[in-house]
């Protein structure tokens, strides 16, 4: 089963200086298939975004994707390295990552929007 989870951003501040985030309206729990990211037009060329799984006490942070001067909608689909048992780098071979917890969407460098970005993540769960 697919779960989406809309994710807004509201961007405050100086015009090229304008920052935000946006979160998920619940915790998840799965692959992170898929995004999409729809930028407003107005959106400056200097906006950055960042899209993670929170971290907390019980796992590290999970980068989705991570991107400055980035106003150009696009899908993007995540993939994390494989690693054998011992750690090491499986050469050519690639998961989806995983999610479990809050996911945030962050913005710096923006003008100050009321939807600076929306982002679609497809979680298969």
């Amino acid at each position: 089963m697919v779960e989406v989870q809309k994710i807004t951003v509201t961007t405050t501040g100086a015009n090229a200086s304008a920052t935000g985030t946006g979160y998920g309206a619940r915790a998840v729990n799965g692959e992170v298939r898929a995004l999409y990211v729809d930028w407003s037009a107005d959106a400056p060329n200097t906006s950055d975004i960042d899209v993670v799984v929170e971290s907390d006490d019980n796992r590290p942070e999970v980068v989705l994707y991570s991107k400055d001067n980035a106003v150009t909608d696009l899908w993007v689909y995540p993939k994390v390295q494989s690693t054998d048992t011992a750690g090491a780098v499986v050469t050519g071979e690639y998961q989806h990552p995983l999610a479990n917890g809050r996911i945030s969407v962050s913005i710096a460098g923006c003008n100050a929007l009321t939807t600076a970005v929306t982002v679609y993540v497809f979680i298969w769960r």
